[in-house]
């Protein structure tokens, strides 16, 4: 545990101790460290005898579906569960919750790594340089008896999170952390191959119908993407679009990369940069997230808007704040 934040562990492992009935919701939109940090607390609740709900207000993208116990997060809620503690993880404030605010009750326990995160809840373990909520949770719940299948869980989210290791929010305690989740047998090859080189061949195919539509600026070094919502809705992609990001960072002429994704009344806007800040960029246009990963809502659906944000985009990071 790291020093400066003993009192909020000891506070958290004491209600684990105390009580027995828990909801765990996370953001809507899941990635990896959503899904495994969700993961990780829930099994390990069950695991003590605890009666414990896990609530994501979205669709659970295809790829986590192999993972220990993914059929116990509920996508939908018909009632409040009857419950002592409510846990938000990897949410950096209350409306990233979705249609799961409807739930919770107080206390509320606030376990995240967004650095605009805004301590929203009654106690709040926010470490903005932890590699990932699922490092946060690892460390918290190593005072308890953990097993495999919990501990890859955690695993799967810190290495989803880092990008297996490449993206900048690395450090030395993620390396130490990961070395310590090794000594529970979990295989850290086959977790990576599922995350990374695990993509049904529909998917692919779709994949490549959207990178057909790819547009680059080889000035500002920025390429973007648009995924039409004929393809959002689509059964094969399921909103799977992790892997995709990761592809077009692979691009040696874009520094940043901006996915649209179109939905109903919106595009969820997605931002990778190898080395711009694009959570400051995300920030300014309403949303948020970390240096080199964020994401914002774009609510004008408009033929130019598209061209209007890419514009901004490239002002925002060429300093023009």
């Amino acid at each position: 545990m790291k020093a400066e934040y003993i009192a909020e562990y000891t506070k958290i492992i004491r209600l684990i101790e105390d009580k027995n009935n828990f909801l765990i919701v996370s953001h809507i939109y899941p990635d990896g460290d959503a899904i495994g940090s969700t993961l990780g607390l829930l099994n390990t609740l069950l695991k003590l005898g605890k009666t414990a709900y896990a609530y994501i207000a979205d669709r659970i993208p295809g790829q986590f579906q192999n993972l220990p116990n993914i059929e116990c997060i509920k996508t939908n809620l018909e009632k409040r569960p009857e419950v002592e503690v409510t846990f938000v993880l990897d949410s950096s404030n209350i409306d990233r919750i979705g249609q799961a605010g409807k739930f919770i009750s107080s206390p509320l326990v606030n376990i995240d790594h967004h650095p605009d995160n805004t301590l929203f809840a009654d106690i709040n373990l926010v470490i903005p340089n932890a590699s990932s909520t699922s490092e946060i949770v690892f460390d918290l719940l190593r005072y308890f008896p953990l097993n495999r299948d919990i501990v890859s869980t955690l695993y799967y989210g810190l290495l989803s999170d880092t990008g297996g290791f490449m993206y900048g929010n690395t450090n030395e305690s993620t390396f130490r952390t990961a070395l310590e989740m090794l000594k529970y047998g979990i295989s850290p090859g086959e977790i990576a191959y599922r995350l990374f080189y695990s993509i049904s061949y529909d998917t692919m195919k779709l994949y490549m119908e959207i990178i057909r539509g790819m547009e680059i600026d080889r000035d500002s070094k920025i390429a973007w993407c648009i995924i039409p919502l004929e393809i959002m809705e689509n059964e094969s992609f399921q909103n799977n679009t992790s892997p995709l990001l990761d592809m077009l960072l692979r691009i040696e002429e874009a520094d940043t990369v901006i996915l649209f994704k179109e939905h109903r009344d919106k595009y969820r806007v997605s931002l990778r940069s190898k080395t711009k800040d694009v959570g400051t960029v995300a920030r300014v246009l309403g949303g948020g997230g970390h240096r080199g990963a964020s994401a914002f809502d774009l609510l004008d659906k408009r033929d130019s808007a598209i061209t209007d944000t890419v514009e901004r985009i490239k002002a925002l990071l060429g300093g023009k704040l």
